[in-house]
């Protein structure tokens, strides 16, 4: 067990918290100073409390399991939603919704909520499936690192929405994107622990459209964020002038 324990936390903190670590400060090194430190780390810590709660439910809750009679119907049906409740009430609090630079610290938020969530379902993967191969962990864990680029650009739609009135929209909007997501892992999971497909390429081109929609989402996020030249700093507040 030990073994395992020390695996799953290894790759989890290369495949998602580091990765979530450094995009975090490439956003943010040109207006780092314009920003206010105690919420950009606030903003990163919440995001992972928040995200190890919403785990906790559905592992609790035994919707990420796989079921003889529905498969995976479950993760792929009530895992968006929850995610996406507390992605919304995490970008929704006070402290980063009234600063006009909310989108940077909903970035922090969303990426290490996304790597938060991958880190303990990776833990339990390796629980429940110890003998699971390589490269099966590694497909697992290049998924995970899909989720951490989908709720890093989650989080900056979110706030953009806030600011124009329809943040619960733009939530609910992604969480059905998020359930498409959910599919997709899903079918390369079946593959991946009961073989239900013939070839490996299911799980391959499950992988790659997985990647591409969080990237995508994440990388059209971050075009919109506020430039230097709009930001200034005034005490505990960051505000575009």
């Amino acid at each position: 067990m030990d073994s395992v324990i020390f695996q799953a936390n290894v790759l989890g903190m290369l495949a998602y918290i580091v990765p979530a670590m450094l995009l975090f400060f490439e956003m943010i090194k040109k207006v780092e100073d314009k920003l206010v430190e105690r919420k950009l780390y606030i903003a990163c810590g919440v995001g992972v409390v928040f995200g190890t709660i919403a785990d906790i439910i559905i592992i609790l809750g035994g919707i990420d399991l796989h079921s003889k009679d529905t498969g995976y119907a479950a993760m792929m049906l009530v895992t968006p939603f929850v995610m996406l409740i507390f992605m919304f009430i995490g970008v929704n609090l006070n402290t980063f919704k009234s600063e006009p630079a909310a989108p940077f610290y909903s970035a922090g938020f969303g990426l290490f909520f996304g790597g938060s969530i991958e880190f303990w379902k990776l833990l339990m993967t390796e629980e429940r499936f110890p003998d699971l191969a390589t490269g099966d962990l590694l497909m697992i864990a290049g998924f995970g690192l899909g989720t951490v680029l989908f709720f890093g650009g989650a989080g900056m739609w979110i706030a953009y929405g806030i600011v124009h009135g329809n943040g619960v929209r733009v939530a609910g909007r992604l969480a059905f994107l998020y359930l498409f997501l959910a599919f997709l892992n899903a079918s390369a999971l079946e593959n991946i622990h009961y073989d239900v497909h013939d070839s490996v390429l299911v799980s391959v081109a499950a992988l790659a459209g997985y990647f591409a929609i969080g990237a995508t989402l994440f990388h059209q996020a971050s075009l919109k964020l506020p430039s230097i030249s709009e930001i200034t700093r005034d005490d505990e507040k960051s505000k575009i002038s």
